[in-house]
């Protein structure tokens, strides 16, 4: 996305399924949503970070080639620790996380039937509440521009979260005068890639009560709008792991 004045930018991706299929296994699911006023500056800071972790790794530098990027789930936190280090510390005045997880058991029937229309719905709730209440982004005009990964929301999507959002929270009390969302695929989006990096390590620590994503998460409490996760459940119990 070319940057325009005005425009907060937001990168979306995902960790875990809306499901009720072995939900012991499955319990939790976690959207990412990285802001931004400066895409050019995080992303170059992230460029930077991975090309001097894959620099003496030959298995990473050839996944890297053949997968023109890294998931999350394929590196470890230590290693994300030294690149979450690097942004915050030069980018964390122009960048802002957003952290949604639902509980699923808590989701009906009817709220899981449905993957795309599910994601739309905690998205404007997220935004309706937690950003209109607490993100430093948040000035009721300008644009914003929302990039997503196309392997997990597209597919099969029969809403259009556009037009929803633009719909629910550009008319009446808008937070911004217009929404834009696009998908593509997260090998063309460095951003992407690190939403999907955050989102994994958020995975991590609620779903798998992994201990050494405890340091990562402090690292981005700074730094998540209203200074918690939004928890999309009805006894509102979810915990971070530190």
């Amino acid at each position: 996305m070319e940057e325009v004045k005005n425009t907060v930018y937001v990168y979306v991706d995902e960790s875990g399924s809306i499901t009720k299929t072995n939900i012991s296994n499955n319990r939790y699911f976690i959207i990412a949503m990285l802001f931004t006023d400066n895409p050019t500056a995080i992303r170059r800071l992230f460029k930077k970070k991975i090309s001097q972790l894959i620099k003496n790794d030959s298995k990473r530098k050839e996944t890297l080639i053949k997968n023109k990027e890294i998931k999350g789930s394929d590196i470890s936190e230590s290693k994300k620790l030294q690149i979450y280090q690097h942004v915050l510390t030069h980018g964390k005045d122009t960048l802002e996380l957003g952290i949604i997880v639902l509980d699923n058991n808590y989701a009906t029937d009817k709220f899981i039937e449905n993957h795309a229309r599910a994601f739309n719905y905690l998205v404007q709730v997220y935004f309706d509440s937690c950003y209109r209440k607490h993100s430093k982004y948040m000035t009721g005009s300008g644009k914003i521009e929302i990039l997503l990964d196309e392997q997990n929301v597209a597919t099969g999507a029969k809403y259009n979260l556009e037009e929803y959002l633009n719909q629910q929270l550009t008319m009446s009390n808008p937070i911004c005068d217009s929404f834009a969302a696009n998908y593509t695929d997260s090998k063309n989006e460095k951003l992407v890639q690190l939403a999907d990096f955050v989102a994994n390590t958020f995975y991590r620590n609620i779903e798998k009560k992994d201990e050494n994503s405890a340091e990562n998460i402090k690292l981005w409490m700074d730094s998540l709008c209203g200074d918690d996760i939004f928890d999309f459940s009805e006894a509102h119990d979810i915990k971070l792991n530190f």
